[in-house]
């Protein structure tokens, strides 16, 4: 996992939510190697871990914010979206609405993130833009939700796990 985060989201909170992300896979039985990228392809390039090419189950994580997303990719109540199909799959995840679910909820903005990130990571892995009725994959999060997320509960589906394992394989 290559992470770029161009919106210069704070290390305390990237790192909570790397490891809340590495939870929720950990116990969907995957485990993330995560690469932290730099905030310009020069300064990327002199990482040599960012540089190599793209590998069958490498993936690029980008953390911006809503205002470099381009027009209709995501709602407003959107915290990232997934381009599974391209090369090399790719997610964006939004650090300003992040915050701003942290500060409505009480939840804090490393959790919300981390759950951001593992949900569109989930699109890519799972090779689907679709959505759960339940979990970590479903289209918008509430209260139950949120709380779920806080204490630990907000995952993936047995069968998405499953899933996501097995696409690993090939």
């Amino acid at each position: 996992m290559r992470i770029y985060n161009l919106a210069e989201a704070p290390p305390k909170e990237t790192l909570q939510a790397r490891q809340e992300a590495g939870r929720i896979f950990n116990q969907a039985g995957i485990e993330v190697r995560w690469l932290g990228c730099a905030l310009s392809l020069q300064e990327a390039l002199k990482n040599t871990a960012c540089a190599e090419p793209s590998g069958p189950h490498d993936v690029d994580l980008v953390v911006n914010t809503t205002s470099f997303t381009r027009p209709g990719i995501s709602t407003d109540a959107s915290l990232g979206f997934a381009l599974p199909l391209a090369h090399p799959p790719h997610a964006v995840v939004l650090w300003d609405r992040s915050m701003k679910m942290a500060e409505c909820s009480g939840v804090p903005a490393g959790i919300i993130l981390g759950h951001a990130i593992a949900h569109e990571l989930g699109h890519l892995l799972l090779r689907s833009m679709e959505h759960s009725r339940m979990g970590i994959m479903r289209s918008r999060w509430g209260k139950r939700e949120l709380l779920g997320a806080q204490s630990g509960r907000l995952l993936f589906t047995t069968r998405e796990a499953t899933v996501m394992r097995l696409g690993l394989m090939n």
